[in-house]
């Protein structure tokens, strides 16, 4: 009910704000009539740059009568679909960033997995001592009655060490288990933040973004110009009182107008200069952009509510975390069980002279922490602490996704909506210009600009309700 209620008062609000608009245009046709019957068409405004601008779809009469471009050269005429063909074919840099996440990851994950098999290692040393490493033995002769003192070698004093080992771990390969699903959960999160960041949805919308914003950008020049020019003539009133306070309303107008026209035309170099860099153009090059026709779409709440959210990246960021601390959880767990592993190896040694030179090992060693003050039970509480924090996140993504879902979709109603009903008021509007006597008149033609305005923006919202609900429900596409 209360969704209903807000619905109501909401177009109500905008059937009065288009009633309004077409009010306004009609009161503007009169009196433009009255002042000035058939107006030659002003030449262009010095310090402004006039942009040529293409009619809206719906408004056919509305495109010969756009300021033409009063620049050296003629501006390259492109389409929104054109733009998004150019710029799909250039490397993006997103692109490849997210590819790198992705490779980074996975080597991460098959580095984890190379902890599953055996380990060979090689050690080399060869040393000399400056002293004899050893003991003088003293021996009696009794009958010679002479002591004589034989050297006795217990440690070479040029030392020369080679082995070959061998190492299999056994219990660790647990551990290795789980810190390889904590590396598998971080390269599947990778790779659903990379899908949906380099999606051609994700693409189009950018690019789609960029060029409605020039368009409008565009409009709002030639309505700031025309303001401006229609402000200059108006007549001047024979009262001399009454025509100071006109005279300074008009000054005062005249800078606001400038001001907004400084503004529009600078928006409008940035964002050529965006939509160039797209395409891979000149960021100086002049673009005359066509008007896509409306934005049309009929899903129904039921069509998404039957849409899977599994792709999000959101969610699969939640999974993907319930999974590495149940991980986590499990190591800890781990570190109540001895470390064993078999080892063997090959060793050459002439550092002990009682000892073989060449000899070979094998065997099981093994070791276990009799005590460490509850390191290891404190660990595991953490642990399962963390599992609960997780899957508690998980629910709040889930409920905080259906949310975000439904939203988006009233909010794809109601910009659906109000575009139908400016759209609409639009085509009014254009029937009553097109049987107008004066329609080359200042405030005419600004008033041709500020509703051609009002339908791009309407038509621009619409389009973007939809991205940001397609976006939730199919991210990768």
């Amino acid at each position: 009910m209360l969704v209903n209620d807000r619905k109501h008062k909401h177009l109500s609000t905008i059937a009065r704000n288009s009633f309004a608009v077409i009010a306004t245009v009609v009161l503007a046709l009169k009196i433009a009539a009255a002042q000035n019957p058939r107006p030659a068409v002003p030449p262009a405004l010095p310090g402004t740059s006039a942009i040529r601008l293409p009619g809206l779809g719906g408004l056919s009469s509305f495109s010969n009568t756009i300021v033409t471009a009063d620049r050296p050269g003629r501006p390259r005429r492109i389409t929104i679909e054109q733009v998004k063909q150019s710029a799909n074919r250039m490397a993006s840099p997103l692109a490849y960033l997210s590819h790198l996440s992705v490779e980074a990851a996975k080597q991460h994950r098959l580095g984890v997995q190379a902890d599953y098999y055996p380990k060979f290692g090689a050690t080399f040393v060869n040393l000399h001592f400056t002293d004899f490493l050893g003991e003088i033995v003293e021996v009696r002769r009794p009958f010679m009655g002479t002591v004589t003192q034989v050297p006795v070698q217990i440690i070479n004093q040029n030392q020369t060490f080679a082995a070959l080992s061998f190492v299999q771990p056994i219990t660790p390969l647990f551990e290795v288990r789980e810190a390889v699903r904590i590396a598998r959960a971080d390269e599947r999160i990778a790779m659903a933040k990379a899908a949906a960041s380099v999606s051609t949805r994700a693409r189009n919308t950018e690019i789609e973004e960029t060029y409605f914003k020039l368009l409008i950008a565009q409009r709002q020049l030639t309505s700031a110009e025309w303001k401006l020019r229609s402000g200059e003539r108006r007549p001047l009133y024979a009262s001399a009182a009454v025509d100071t306070v006109r005279v300074n309303s008009e000054q005062e107008m005249g800078m606001e107008a400038r001001k907004a026209i400084d503004t529009a035309a600078g928006s409008v170099r940035e964002l050529t200069a965006s939509l160039n860099r797209l395409m891979g153009w000149p960021a100086d090059t002049e673009l005359e952009l066509a008007v896509p026709d409306p934005f049309v779409e009929n899903i129904s709440l039921q069509e998404v509510a039957d849409k899977s959210t599994a792709a999000n990246p959101a969610l699969v960021e939640a999974e993907q975390t319930v999974v590495k601390a149940r991980a986590a959880s499990s190591l800890s767990k781990l570190a109540y069980v001895p470390t064993v592993a078999a080892v063997a190896g090959y060793a050459f040694q002439n550092v002990l002279p009682a000892v073989n030179s060449n000899f070979g090992y094998g065997g099981v060693m093994a070791s276990y922490t009799l005590f460490d003050f509850g390191k290891r039970e404190h660990a595991v509480k953490e642990a399962h602490a963390r599992v609960e924090m997780a899957v508690t996140a998980l629910q709040l993504t889930k409920a905080k996704l259906a949310a975000d879902v439904k939203k988006s979709y009233f909010d794809l109603e109601r910009s659906r909506q109000l575009s139908q009903v400016v759209q609409k008021m639009g085509s009014s509007t254009a029937l009553l210009m097109r049987i107008s006597s004066d329609s080359e008149n200042p405030e005419v033609r600004k008033a041709r600009a500020d509703v051609e305005l009002e339908m791009l923006e309407a038509d621009f919202a619409h389009r973007q309700a939809f991205n940001r609900l397609k976006a939730l429900i199919d991210p990768a596409r």
